[in-house]
């Protein structure tokens, strides 16, 4: 999108040791933050066998004051990706804020039938 601005950041950090796979995101994340953002994981997880790993996803610090469609957006395609690619846990983290004015999606994530998935609010 022309004139977009964009400060959203990621970090993505394996833990061969915890067979863990770190994701934080924190910010505002524009449309180009997440094509950034899925090219990455996607480069990052093209060695790792996932299927042995667990993935922590700290959303704690995302920006919840942008707009809510685009929010909600950004974290259920995520959970749907780590879903798809395999892992052996997705553990979602978020803050009690976002759950209060978001509390639609948590209730979503909360009866998503991925057995592996867990939402801790902080």
């Amino acid at each position: 999108m022309k004139g977009e601005i964009h400060i959203g950041n990621f970090y993505i950090q394996k833990n061969r040791y915890d067979m863990k796979l770190n994701v934080k995101m924190e910010g505002t994340f524009s449309g180009k933050d997440d094509e950034e953002f899925v090219r990455a994981f996607t480069e990052e997880i093209k060695t790792l066998p996932v299927s042995e790993y667990d993935i922590e996803v700290d959303c704690s610090e995302l920006n919840v004051s942008i707009p809510l469609p685009e929010h909600l957006h950004l974290l259920e395609s995520n959970i749907h990706r780590f879903q798809k690619t395999g892992f052996k846990k997705i553990l979602f983290i978020v803050q009690k804020s976002f759950s209060k004015s978001n509390c639609a999606f948590i209730e979503n994530a909360k009866k998503t039938p991925i057995p592996q998935f867990q939402l801790i609010e902080i």
